[in-house]
């Protein structure tokens, strides 16, 4: 083997991993599907307290209440699920080329979801519902920009997306965290789902 060879052996490895970095860190199929599900619930939340500020929640009848943290419960439960079963079924496939981005992901976003688990509870003690949107933004943004640090410029820039977005609604904006939690984890989730997708593509064609 001469070395322009070598070369375009080596390159051809690196486009290889970085594409599967990119797809272990955020799929685009499950990105698209958790951005829907966030708007749907969204919406659901909208009609449940008519307002965009999620301290309206409190006003609510207990059993609404609880009915209304379930939801979101559930909806962060499938949309994790729906990740985990996709990235899971990839790595079965590419088993020596998935591993490490996705031992990255789980190692960069669990102690971010500690964290904003035990705010949130804290939150939801003193009657502070409005900043739950934002300290889960910034602390999933933190989690997503660290995974980015050993891959690729697309999720890094997720990351620091969600972490403005979250600082900008937390200090100026606490009483539109519904349109905050519209604008990050669903639009914004659907727009990196489809590029995802759309390089995927464009790599297949190559």
């Amino acid at each position: 083997m001469n070395r322009t060879e070598a070369e375009a052996r080596m390159h051809e490895v690196q486009r290889i991993m970085e594409r599967t970095t990119l797809y272990t860190l955020m799929p685009g199929q499950p990105a698209i599907v958790g951005g829907i599900l966030a708007l749907l619930g969204c919406a659901a939340s909208y009609a449940m307290i008519r307002s965009f500020d999620f301290q309206a929640v409190l006003g609510l009848p207990l059993a609404r209440q609880f009915g209304f943290c379930a939801m979101w419960a559930g909806i962060g439960i499938v949309a994790v699920g729906q990740e985990i079963a996709w990235t899971s079924r990839a790595a079965r496939r590419e088993p020596s080329v998935m591993g490490r981005p996705a031992r990255i992901t789980i190692l960069s976003l669990t102690p971010c979801v500690v964290i904003a688990t035990v705010i949130t509870i804290k939150l939801l003690m003193d009657g502070l519902m409005q900043y739950v949107v934002p300290v889960w933004m910034m602390c999933y943004g933190a989690g997503v920009y660290a995974a980015g640090l050993f891959s690729l410029r697309l999720p890094r820039l997720l990351g620091i997306a969600f972490i403005v977005m979250g600082a900008i609604g937390l200090l100026a904006f606490p009483d539109c965290a519904l349109v905050f939690a519209a604008l990050s984890f669903g639009l914004l989730h659907i727009a990196f789902g489809l590029i995802v997708l759309a390089r995927s593509r464009q790599d297949g064609e190559q």
